[in-house]
C-alpha cells in the first residue's frame, strides 16, 4: 500500500479486524516486520565483512534467484516497458545503496527510524506544512511530533563511538566511503549525523519511487511481476561494480559458511517475506492503509529498540541507545499515530453572541466551542506575527525580543567558540531574560482575544497575572541578590574580569534599546471603558507593558553597575565595591517591582478600586425615573483599564426597564 494510495483515503480509521481470519493476517503482518527488523540487524554484521556495494549485490542476487522461478515473471503478463523498467531498477539500486550506507554509519536502529517511517507519514506531513488537502489539529500534533523526532536524533544522539572507530571498522569500503567522510568533513558534522541526512535523501526518494512503482505495476499486470522484475534488474545493474569490488577489496569473513548462512536468512527477511507478507495480508486486514502507515512503522520501532537494547548492551558500544534515540521512537510513534487519524467531521451547533433588546438571546451557527478550525503551522505564525505588528505594545516587545535573542546567540557562539565561561553564563542570563519577554508578549496578543461562552469578560486578566508573575520572578531574583551581596560584602572574593566589561557594555547598549522601546510604560496611564453592565475608569498603567519594562531596566541597571564595578577593581582593586553595587542593585530592584506587585495582586483578588465615583454613579443611578432603590452592588478592576459594576436594581411597576437597564449600564 503506497503513500499516494493513503492520501486518498485520509477520511478512513483504523477498524478493528472484522474476522479471525483477518486477525491472523494482521497478527502475520506484525511478524513479518519484526522479521524485517531483525533482518536489518543482520545487514550491519554483514556490512562490517563486505563492502556496501557488494553486500548490496548479493542480497539482489539472492533475493532474484528466489522471486524469478516463484513468479515467472517473462512467462505471463502484458509486454515489458524495458525502457522504464529499467529506469525503475537503477533507482532501486540508488536508493537501496544510500540505506545501506545510512545502515553502515548510524547502524540498524538509526536507520529503521529513518528510513521504515511510512512515506505516506510524511507526504501528510508535508501536505500539513503547506495546507495541502485535508487539515486537523491531529496532523498538526503529528508534524510537531515529526519535527521533534528529527530534532533529538541530529542534536541529542551522540555516538561517539562511531566518530573514532568507524573508519578502521570499515576501511574496506574504499573510494564511495572516503568520498562520504570527504563532505561530511567539509560540512562539519559528524559520521553520525551525515548517515541520518543520507537516509532521510533514500526516504525522499522512495516516494516518488513508489509513485512510478505504483503506476507501472498496473500496465504490466501486478506488483509482483514487476518487483521480480525490479530485482533481477537491480542484480545486472550492480553486477559489474560488486564483482569488481568483490575482488579488489580485502575482505574480513571469519566464516564463509556463516557468512552465507546470514546473508541469505537477511535476504529472506527483508527482501522476500516482507514484501509477499504486504501483499497477501493487505488484501485481508480490515484497514491496509492503516495497517501499513501506522502500524508497520510502530511494530518496527518498537523492535529496533528493544533488539537494539540487547544487542549493544555495553556503553561503550558503537550505536548504543541514547536518551536522543529514544526521544525518537516516542515522537515518532506519536507522529505516525496522529499523522494516520482520520479527519472527523466538526460538529456545528449555536454559540450564544448576546442579547437582543427585547431580552431575546442570539445565538450564531458555527463550528462548536473550543473546536477550532486546524491551520497549517506557517499560516498559523504569519497570523500570529500580523496580530503582534497589529499592536504597538505587542510589537516593541517583539522587535526586543529579536534584538535579545540575537544577543543572546552571538553571545553563546563567541562563548562556545573562545570556551568562555563568562560569555556562556551571560547567554543563559540573557536567555531567561527572553523568557520572561515571551511570557509578556504572549499576555499582549492573549489580552485581545474576543470573549467567547466561557470566558464572557475576555482575556485582559491574562496582562495582569504576566505582570504579577514578572514582579514576583523580580522579587525573588533581587532577594537572591541581596542574601549573596551581604555575604560577600564581608568576605569580599577574587574577581576575573577578563572580558567581563565586554560583556556589560553590550548588554547595555541591548537594554538601552529596551529602554527606548519601553520608555512610556514605567508610568501609570488613564484609561476610561465603558460597556454593558460596566462603568468606570482606572488610573494604574498596563501590568504586562510594566512588568516587562521593569525586567529591562533592573538589567540596565545591572550593566551599569557591572561596568562601573569593573572599572573600579581593574583601576584600584577595590573588589568589595561589585557587593556593594549588587547589595545597591537589589533594593532599586525591589523598591521598584513592589508597586507593582501589589497593584496585579489587589486586581487578581478583585480589590475595590481607590475610587469615589462609583458612588456618584450610584446616587445618579438613583434619581433615574422609576427607579426606587439598588442592593447588591459590587465593584471590582477587572484589568489596568476597565472597572466592573454589578448592581441590583429596584424600578416601580410602571418604569421601561430597559430604558433604565441602558441609562445604568
Amino acid at each position: 500500500m503506497l503513500a499516494h494510495d493513503f492520501l486518498r483515503k485520509d477520511d478512513r480509521t483504523f477498524k478493528p479486524t472484522s474476522s479471525s481470519r483477518s486477525a491472523w493476517y494482521f497478527c502475520i503482518l506484525v511478524l513479518t516486520k519484526i522479521l524485517r527488523c531483525i533482518g536489518i540487524f543482520f545487514l550491519d554484521i554483514l556490512a562490517k565483512g563486505a563492502h556496501v556495494v557488494t553486500l548490496l549485490w548479493l542480497v539482489k542476487l539472492w533475493a532474484s534467484m528466489m522471486l524469478l522461478p516463484i513468479q515467472k515473471p517473462f512467462s505471463h503478463g502484458s509486454t515489458l516497458r524495458k525502457p522504464m523498467v529499467g529506469k525503475l531498477s537503477l533507482a532501486s539500486c540508488l536508493i537501496e545503496m544510500l540505506w545501506f550506507y545510512g545502515i553502515t554509519f548510524c547502524g540498524p536502529l538509526r536507520s529503521v527510524l529513518v528510513f521504515e517511517l511510512s512515506p505516506s507519514v510524511l507526504l501528510v506531513a508535508i501536505a500539513s506544512v503547506f495546507k495541502v488537502g485535508n487539515s486537523s489539529t491531529a496532523k498538526s500534533r503529528g508534524l510537531f511530533f515529526l519535527s521533534i523526532g528529527f530534532l533529538s536524533l541530529l542534536l541529542m544522539d551522540r555516538d561517539h563511538t562511531i566518530e573514532e572507530s568507524h573508519d578502521v571498522a570499515h576501511g574496506h569500503h574504499s573510494g564511495l566511503n572516503h568520498l562520504f567522510y570527504h563532505l561530511i568533513a567539509t560540512f562539519g558534522v559528524s559520521d553520525h549525523q551525515g548517515g541520518v541526512c543520507i537516509l532521510l535523501i533514500a526516504q525522499l526518494l522512495r516516494i516518488a519511487y513508489d509513485n512510478s512503482f505504483r503506476h507501472l505495476a498496473v500496465e504490466i499486470g501486478g506488483p509482483k511481476r514487476l518487483y521480480a522484475l525490479v530485482s533481477m534488474c537491480s542484480t545486472l545493474i550492480l553486477t559489474p561494480l560488486g564483482v569488481l569490488l568483490l575482488v579488489m577489496t580485502s575482505s574480513v569473513v571469519d566464516s564463509m559458511v556463516y557468512f552465507t548462512v546470514l546473508l541469505f536468512t537477511a535476504t529472506v527477511f527483508v527482501m522476500v517475506f516482507d514484501f509477499y507478507a504486504e501483499s497477501i495480508c493487505f488484501q485481508h486486514v480490515a484497514d491496509p492503509v492503516m495497517a501499513a502507515a501506522r502500524w508497520s512503522p510502530v511494530t518496527m520501532f518498537s523492535c529496533a529498540l528493544g533488539l537494539a537494547w540487547a544487542w549493544y548492551s555495553g556503553d561503550g558500544e558503537a550505536h548504543a541507545v541514547t536518551s536522543g534515540v529514544i526521544i525518537t521512537v516516542i515522537a515518532f510513534i506519536l507522529a505516525s499515530v496522529s499523522l494516520t487519524s482520520s479527519s472527523a467531521p466538526k460538529h456545528r451547533g449555536g454559540e450564544l453572541i448576546g442579547m437582543s433588546d427585547s431580552g431575546m438571546p442570539l445565538f450564531a451557527y458555527k463550528e462548536a466551542f473550543l473546536q477550532k478550525t486546524s491551520r497549517s503551522i506557517i499560516l498559523f505564525f504569519k497570523e500570529t506575527l500580523r496580530e503582534i505588528l497589529a499592536n504597538s505594545d505587542s510589537r516593541r516587545i517583539f522587535w526586543f525580543l529579536c534584538v535579545n535573542l540575537a544577543f543572546c546567540g552571538v553571545e553563546f557562539l563567541y562563548g562556545f567558540w573562545t570556551n568562555s565561561l563568562g560569555l556562556i553564563s551571560d547567554g543563559f542570563h540573557m536567555l531567561f531574560d527572553c523568557s520572561a519577554l515571551v511570557m509578556g508578549l504572549v499576555a499582549s496578543v492573549m489580552s485581545r482575544w474576543p470573549a467567547t461562552r466561557h470566558f464572557s469578560y475576555g482575556y485582559g486578566r491574562v496582562e495582569v497575572l504576566s505582570g504579577f508573575i514578572n514582579a514576583l520572578f523580580l522579587c525573588v531574583i533581587a532577594l537572591f541578590i541581596l542574601i549573596e551581596a551581604l555575604e560577600r560584602l564581608f568576605d569580599p572574593p577574587n574577581i576575573n574580569t577578563d572580558r567581563l566589561l565586554f560583556v556589560a557594555v553590550s548588554g547595555l547598549l541591548v537594554n538601552l534599546f529596551g529602554m527606548y522601546s519601553f520608555h512610556g510604560d514605567g508610568d501609570h496611564g488613564h484609561g476610561h471603558s465603558h460597556g454593558g453592565g460596566s462603568h468606570g475608569h482606572s488610573h494604574s498603567g498596563n501590568a504586562n507593558m510594566e512588568g516587562v519594562f521593569l525586567h529591562v531596566l533592573a538589567d540596565t541597571l545591572g550593566s551599569v553597575f557591572v561596568i562601573i564595578s569593573t572599572l573600579l577593581i581593574q583601576w584600584f582593586g577595590w573588589t568589595w565595591v561589585d557587593p556593594l553595587c549588587s547589595l545597591i542593585l537589589s533594593i532599586l530592584i525591589l523598591g521598584s517591582v513592589l508597586p507593582l506587585l501589589k497593584s496585579s495582586v489587589s486586581t487578581l483578588l478583585q480589590d475595590i478600586p481607590d475610587d469615589e465615583e462609583f458612588e456618584h454613579h450610584l446616587a445618579e443611578a438613583l434619581e433615574l425615573d422609576g427607579v426606587r432603590s439598588y442592593s447588591k452592588a459590587h465593584f471590582w478592576q477587572l484589568k489596568s483599564d476597565l472597572n466592573v459594576a454589578s448592581v441590583h436594581i429596584q424600578a416601580t411597576p410602571e418604569a421601561n426597564a430597559q430604558m433604565i437597564r441602558h441609562k445604568v449600564c
